[in-house]
């Protein structure tokens, strides 16, 4: 039997979390790294130990015959160059978020990406947690109703600024674009995906651990939609990992905590005479895997169906766009301590 064809990846940065994504690829059995990218000879070298290819050339990845598709893992400052690089090879395209730090540059790769008609997929993770995608498949089929409040707080096991053990993109937010640019996206991601509605006004409060440390450590936002739905978020880096999440609509709510299992709260009209009572529950432990995200890419490249007994697809770069509008308004509500009304 001949084993089924591999899609062939370039790999554009070796960072921690690139390295995870070259692990993903491998993870699927549909995928091999055929080369990766980075500016460092160091670098360079750990990517051969590690049994890659390496180089430090990147028109040499872009352009290689035996790169199929193509990831961009650089730091985000880089994305935009790179991004734009690609869409001139035609290739398909998977992008780190956030995309861009500014609107400007996000509508260059957006009118690049259209031009060259290449697939893109922007990494938005919570689409692809079993929980999460799970309760986007309940809203979507209606079980929510109109949705009301969504309550999200994560906590993110790195450390903080005082305790000398920041994350990198609180180091560098000139690289990074911030510790809101930089991973409150996922969760403004999945509210805008869960409602299907825009966000209309931001509120944000942010705090640091020292007065010297170059980003934001701690923020809470709340986000009002187009249809007055409220969403409060907290993002932080603290000493160990938690999170929680609410939805609540007008059919049903549903929580998880520590993103495991999924509580779902109905209502039966029968029971509605005795106020309070009624209703029906049902838990949820919706299974998923590591490398779902990739999974969509090498299916939506390939046209091979995935193999996870549910739906995987990849989140086309345009639907960040409003993302990062939001991103922005939340760091303008953070300077000015007022509410900020959003496109």
């Amino acid at each position: 039997m001949t084993p089924a064809k591999r899609l062939q990846i370039g790999l554009i940065g070796y960072g921690p979390y690139a390295m995870h994504l070259a692990r993903m690829a491998l993870n699927t059995t549909a995928a091999d790294i055929s080369l990766i990218w980075t500016r460092s000879e160091k670098t360079k070298e750990q990517i051969f130990a590690n049994g890659f290819v390496g180089t430090n050339d990147i028109d040499e990845l872009i352009n290689s015959p035996k790169v199929e598709a193509i990831i961009v893992a650089s730091p985000n400052s880089l994305h935009k160059e790179h991004c734009l690089k690609v869409c001139v090879a035609k290739k398909p395209l998977w992008a780190e978020k956030p995309l861009v730090l500014s609107l400007e540059d996000y509508d260059e790769i957006i009118k690049a990406v259209e031009k060259a008609k290449v697939i893109t997929h922007c990494n938005f993770g919570m689409r692809f947690g079993g929980v999460s995608r799970k309760l986007i498949e309940l809203a979507d089929a209606g079980e929510f109703g109109k949705p009301l409040h969504l309550i999200h707080r994560i906590d993110r096991s790195v450390g903080l600024f005082c305790q000398n053990s920041a994350h990198k993109a609180v180091l560098t937010p000139e690289l990074s674009g911030g510790w809101i640019l930089h991973h409150m996206c996922h969760q403004v991601d999945f509210v805008l995906r869960l409602t299907r509605e825009r966000v209309v006004s931001v509120f944000c409060k942010t705090a640091k651990s020292a007065s010297e440390c170059p980003s934001e450590e701690a923020i809470s936002a709340i986000l009002t939609t187009q249809s007055g739905a409220i969403a409060c978020l907290n993002d932080g880096l603290t000493q160990q990992h938690t999170e929680f999440l609410e939805y609540v609509g007008t059919k049903a709510s549903g929580y998880t905590i520590d993103h495991k299992s999924l509580f779902i709260r109905g209502f039966d009209a029968e029971n509605k005479a005795r106020y309070g009572h009624g209703g029906h529950s049902i838990q949820f432990t919706p299974e998923s895997y590591g490398d779902d995200a990739m999974r969509a890419f090498v299916q939506a490249v390939t046209g091979e169906k995935a193999d996870t007994g549910y739906p995987v697809n990849v989140v086309p770069i345009q639907e960040g766009r409003h993302v990062l509008e939001v991103l922005l308004a939340m760091k303008q509500s953070e300077k000015t301590g007022k509410v900020v009304e959003v496109g």
